[in-house]
């Protein structure tokens, strides 16, 4: 069974270790520590929420705005190895969420690495654009875009 709970700086500290390894070259890449880098994400977040199933933390997701003016929200998640086995209800869930996120803000807006071939894939099928690749910090980058309909 997988529960959907408010998200802690306790679970931020649970997950790091178990990132994905692509989670942690983003991250890496960004210049952040994991745990700086979800702590960052989560302390700047008007929502955040920790999946988990009976034993571990399968991922942390949430999204913050890009400013005190505007409705442009920066939508993140990191996961851990549990991503792939929960497939399905995470591909749902996490299009509920977008829904839900669309209805908060006009627009959707951060990166993703470059290598991260998984995170790419999801991002097209949620329905974001995505920018071709750019520097950024220590690695290439897409800019992926969602507007509300």
């Amino acid at each position: 069974m997988i529960m959907m709970l408010p998200a802690t700086e306790d679970d931020v500290r649970e997950l790091a270790p178990w990132l994905r390894a692509e989670d942690r070259a983003e991250v890496l890449a960004l210049g952040c520590d994991p745990v700086d880098g979800l702590l960052q994400s989560l302390s700047g977040s008007c929502e955040a929420w920790t999946y988990r199933d009976d034993e571990r933390i399968i991922c942390m997701a949430g999204v913050a705005p890009l400013s005190l003016i505007g409705r442009t929200g920066v939508p993140w998640l990191l996961g851990s190895d549990l991503v792939p086995a929960h497939r399905r209800a995470f591909m749902l869930e996490t299009r509920r969420m977008v829904a839900r996120w669309l209805g908060m803000f006009s627009v959707l807006r951060n990166t993703v690495d470059c290598r991260h071939e998984a995170a790419l894939r999801w991002l097209r099928w949620l329905g974001f654009s995505l920018s071709e690749p750019f520097s950024l910090a220590n690695g290439l980058f897409r800019a992926a875009q969602k507007e509300a309909t």
